[in-house]
């Protein structure tokens, strides 16, 4: 640099030499731009220029810390350029010529604030010994610029971080570091301008907070705002960063319904729910059941949600991790909230049990429909059953599971929850009280009258199969020995059959508290346990109070149209629970408990072959080999479901 000077001094000097050597010659002294000089000999500002690819091209706003071309007439005798009152002194030109001057504005030159005449603010002045002249010109900060933001690790902290970083959360005081921050008077975080005043302040770095209300989310009225840091100076400048403004992760503190008036832990597809938590306005997306939804208006403390109709559930979710909640994102972070979610399709329906006095640990079926995504059987006295011991048809109407431990001691119905809604069965599960013919004419009660063609009391293990319910305690069998081979055609009618006393049946159960008078007989059924050594293929069930035809059951004809009759002819699963409705039965029709306790009559069940007609069609059926039938536990049970809510 001192070079340099000593160049322009030792050129200057030639200079004059040159024109006093010359006896003062007048001549044009022109450059490259044309520019003349006049017969004036006082120094004039015509305009001040940058370099701009590769051309001085005119400005009249200039950094300071610039080099620039000032250009005019009658320059060469400058002594001094003045840059908002700055001096420049003609040794530290870089260039100078009669009509142009080259310099570079000091980085020290006062701008904004800093001139302390206002009359010399924005001017380019240029002095000689004859005059000076003026023009003006706009200088700003050398090069008003965001480098990085530090973050102070506390509050208390008064050095920031040695590391720059991309983001950091509301509240947070940061420090924006760059240059010709000292002239900055405005800064906007998301497009919204603090109107916190700065902790510090210079020309390399400002120090404040990250305003705790700064808009997020949805609240950023411009996208081009969001995740933006900008610094405006007093000259209207103003510089962006990309800069991530966190805000606090979202939370969730629970689901109600649209309304809001309701608190909610199961919905399905189709449904309004309204979540409740804070900094809402920031969630960007909301998963349920893994499905990703986007569709939705939120503010800082709840979001209407509305659930589409297709919404995946139970089996259709494959990801178990996913199941039944409901998960919200943010830019900057996320919540999970455990909430069911049930499909739309038809609920779980229990028409028959298989068993209904079947002991811990023996498998039933549960006869119905609809058995999808089964999530929890409960027996009688909120027993649950082990799932994992649950089997399910493909078509979905038939659930077999086990019996939990203490599953055989209550009475009352079996509940089955599933992904759409919850079914049960009758309430006529363990109903042990409920026997009027236990070990028939061993039995205290005296129901016991007769029997014909039917074995003495039994009580041998018979009709196992696998884990399937085996016999009861005590049982009879038609015929008396066997199993004999029985041909159903019209040369084997034939019957077995067993009698009991009516009236000592309903005062039995009267007497120890299984029936009350009032209950209604059409709310009730008789059930018997059964076995048969073959496939039911001819023959019926009859069953009456007063007469023995009253009920005809076989399920074997053809024209048979009660439910699940296949099951009700296979045995090959054991021992099973046939259910007679007392609504069928007119002896009882449209009677009380008490009113049927009153029937002097005697009861019967018979097993008996022949022509048997259903629906107008006559058939005796199909000859079965092998065949005998064993029965057992006579009771009289609800036939009533609990009311879902």
């Amino acid at each position: 640099m001192m070079k340099t000077k000593q160049y322009f001094k030792y050129s200057r000097l030639f200079f004059l030499l040159l024109v006093i050597g010359t006896g003062l010659m007048s001549c044009e002294d022109e450059d490259k731009y044309g520019k003349t000089a006049t017969d004036s000999t006082k120094a004039v500002i015509e305009s001040v220029r940058v370099m701009e690819n590769e051309e001085w091209t005119p400005i009249v706003q200039v950094r300071i810390g610039t080099a620039v071309r000032i250009e005019g007439n009658n320059l060469e005798n400058v002594s001094a350029v003045y840059f908002n009152g700055y001096e420049v002194v003609a040794d530290d030109f870089t260039n100078f010529g009669k009509t142009y001057i080259e310099a570079t504005v000091p980085e020290e030159t006062p701008i904004g604030h800093q001139v302390a005449d206002e009359a010399v603010k924005n001017t380019v002045r240029v002095v000689t010994d004859i005059n000076e002249f003026t023009l003006a010109l706009n200088i700003i900060s050398k090069s008003l610029n965001i480098s990085g933001i530090a973050l102070y690790n506390s509050e208390e902290a008064t050095v920031p971080g040695a590391t720059t970083v991309s983001e950091a959360e509301l509240g947070s005081k940061i420090q924006i570091q760059g240059a010709g921050l000292d002239f900055v008077t405005a800064v906007y975080f998301n497009g919204k301008q603090t109107e916190e005043k700065f902790i510090s302040q210079s020309a390399g770095d400002i120090t404040l907070h990250i305003p705790n209300d700064t808009p997020l989310g949805i609240n950023v009225e411009a996208d081009a705002d969001r995740n933006t840091i900008t610094v405006e100076t007093e000259f209207g400048e103003k510089f962006i960063y990309s800069f991530v403004i966190k805000g606090n992760p979202p939370t969730l503190a629970e689901v109600r319904s649209a309304d809001g008036t309701e608190i909610i832990t199961v919905t399905r597809g189709g449904e309004t729910i309204c979540l409740i938590g804070t900094h809402l306005e920031t969630v960007t997306s909301i998963h349920c059941n893994g499905k990703e939804l986007t569709d939705f208006d939120a503010t800082s403390e709840s979001i209407l949600l509305a659930l589409p109709t297709d919404l995946p559930v139970g089996s259709m979710v494959t990801d178990e991790s996913v199941k039944n909640k409901i998960r919200i994102v943010s830019e900057f972070g996320e919540a999970t909230f455990d909430l069911i979610f049930r499909g739309n399709g038809p609920v779980p329906v229990i028409n028959r049990v298989s068993h209904t006095l079947a002991k811990a640990g023996e498998r039933i079926e549960l006869l119905g429909d609809n058995f999808i995504d089964i999530e929890k059987v409960v027996f009688p006295g909120e027993v649950v059953a082990d799932l994992a011991t649950m089997r399910v048809s493909e078509d979905c109407k038939t659930l077999s599971i086990l019996i939990p431990s203490g599953g055989d001691q209550t009475t009352g119905a079996i509940k089955v929850e599933g992904i759409n809604g919850v079914g049960y069965s009758y309430s006529y599960i363990n109903c042990k009280d409920n026997v009027f013919i236990a070990k028939f004419n061993s039995d205290n009660w005296d129901t016991h009258k007769e029997g014909k063609n039917i074995s003495s009391n039994l009580s041998l293990d018979i009709g196992k199969s696998d884990d399937y319910p085996t016999n009861p305690d005590v049982y009879r069998a038609y015929p008396a020995t066997g199993p004999t081979d029985y041909v159903a055609d019209a040369s084997s009618n034939g019957s077995g059959y067993y009698k009991f006393v009516t009236k000592n049946a309903w005062r039995h159960l009267l007497t120890n508290g299984a029936l009350s008078a009032t209950i209604m007989c059409a709310d009730l059924a008789v059930q018997i346990d059964c076995y048969m050594s073959c496939t039911w293929a001819g023959g019926a069930i009859r069953f009456g109070f007063t007469d023995a035809k009253e009920f005809t059951f076989t399920p074997w004809h053809k024209n048979y149209t009660a439910l699940y009759k296949d099951v009700d002819v296979d045995f090959s699963k054991g021992w099973k629970t046939v259910t007679i409705p007392l609504s069928e039965l007119n002896s009882v029709a449209g009677k009380t408990v008490a009113d049927a306790a009153q029937i002097e009559s005697i009861g019967q069940f018979t097993f008996i072959f022949g022509q048997f007609s259903c629906n107008e069609k006559w058939s005796y059926g199909s000859a079965m080999s092998d065949f005998r039938i064993y029965f057992g536990n006579f009771r009289i049970v609800p036939y009533t479901k609990p009311i879902i809510e």
